[in-house]
């Protein structure tokens, strides 16, 4: 790895460690982790998505989906729907209370991520919005 990647890398990591830490108290204040709040947007974002779509999408075993998913089940936030088409398929929809945590936790994470990216001004933060969706779609 060259000298300039594993800078790059070092930093993307730093930066990432930056994010879960300042994000744990809001984390602890709703009782839902990153993982499960990023799949309850996940939910919200792709309506009625099947197990397997929630699996791919985390790039995880569709084992691991579904304990990542019980969790939310169990807790009243998103619930399991048989396909009707499709006995065989399970789609998931978010719940009211799924909705109210993504309102609440979204307004805290957004006033946190102003924070954190507060240090950019608006032509820089344009920029790294521009080069991390170039970084998201590989190409």
């Amino acid at each position: 790895m060259s000298n300039h990647s594993s800078k790059l890398f070092s930093l993307m990591f730093v930066v990432g460690r930056q994010m879960r830490d300042e994000m744990k108290p809001i984390m602890a204040k709703t009782g839902c982790s990153w993982i499960h709040f990023e799949a309850l947007r996940y939910v919200q974002d792709n309506d009625k998505s099947l197990m397997r779509d929630v699996a791919a999408h985390f790039s995880i075993t569709p084992p691991a989906a579904t304990l990542l998913i019980d969790g939310l089940v169990a807790n009243k936030m998103l619930r399991r729907i048989i396909d009707q088409k499709d006995r065989r398929a399970v789609r998931i929809a978010l719940m009211p209370k799924g909705k109210q945590m993504l309102t609440r936790g979204m307004r805290d994470r957004m006033k946190k991520i102003k924070e954190i990216f507060s240090v950019l001004n608006a032509k820089e933060n344009a920029e790294l919005v521009r080069i991390l969706k170039k970084i998201a779609k590989g190409k």
